[in-house]
């Protein structure tokens, strides 16, 4: 896994363009900027830092799309998307300004005109700061929040993700690596709504609640769910809910819906903040 190759059209045409000037040696990112390496062309081929077997023909990177990410696979340029006949969906690795999100479809997992895919989930974990103690990832998707959660200051991470062709998606985004490594994070690939019954009361000191749209999981707004989220959270415990807007054209605020909801379920001092466009809430 550590060895992943992940690019867009921009490395590839630059690539073309350095090995057109007849460079045999060419430094660029091909991880999707974490860092950079240097390749070798050789007759026609792109030889990567991680061997032979990851080669590529430089003529296979001519005709590539925007907002597509790429891999190798037995010498083959790839673009990491999928459809699956079980969901229905189709499932694309997009590129943004700094981390990659996931389509679902037509529907991005992460705010990534208004905001990042990285800001987004720093805005998220800093509403229920100091983060402390065991935390509940509801929703892993490409598993920036566990990651980052893992990475300041929570002891452990518990995520949630029902969806294997999601995880599938992980597997080729180098900054969805160390969901798989690192030691902190628990994922278990089951619904979350089902999931959750299975654990004991007043597990967690924070939960992050990161739904897809209520047009994907309707039953992760409804207040059954919302009363097991109070329950596994510990006392004085804070809770992050992100709030779509799905009808803010048409002058409706669904967060308002969604904090009636939540207070019915027993959580206090429920407040909206619009800066990173989410509920806390506390136990």
């Amino acid at each position: 896994m550590s060895e992943i190759i992940a690019f867009t059209k921009n490395n590839a045409d630059f690539l073309l363009k350095e090995a057109l000037k007849g460079r045999e040696k060419i430094e660029l990112s091909l991880n999707l900027g974490k860092n950079k390496q240097v390749v070798d062309i050789v007759q026609g081929f792109v030889i990567p830092k991680q061997g032979e077997k990851h080669k590529f023909a430089l003529e296979k990177l001519q005709k590539l799309k925007e907002n597509t990410i790429y891999t190798i696979e037995n010498q083959k340029v790839l673009a990491v998307e999928l459809f699956s006949k079980e969901s229905n969906l189709y499932y694309k690795l997009r590129p943004t300004k700094d981390w990659p999100t996931l389509m679902l479809s037509s529907v991005p997992m992460h705010r990534f005109i208004t905001s990042t895919p990285k800001l987004d989930t720093e805005s998220k974990i800093n509403s229920i700061k100091p983060i402390k103690g065991k935390v509940l990832d509801t929703c892993c998707g490409l598993g920036y929040t566990a990651i980052m959660l893992a990475k300041n200051g929570a002891e452990s991470v518990t995520c949630f993700e029902k969806d294997p062709f999601v995880l599938d998606i992980c597997k080729y985004n180098p900054y969805s690596l160390e969901l798989f490594t690192n030691k902190k994070i628990t994922l278990i690939n089951e619904n979350v709504f089902q999931g959750i019954k299975k654990l004991e009361s007043e597990t967690f000191d924070r939960i992050i609640h990161d739904p897809p749209t209520i047009s994907f999981a309707k039953e992760l707004y409804s207040v059954e769910f919302y009363k097991e989220l109070h329950r596994v959270l510990k006392k004085d415990g804070k809770l992050y809910h992100y709030a779509p807007n799905p009808k803010k054209t048409k002058g409706a605020e669904f967060w308002k819906t969604m904090i009636k909801i939540l207070k019915n379920a027993g959580f206090k001092n429920v407040d909206y903040y619009k800066k990173s466009s989410g509920i806390v809430a506390k136990k």
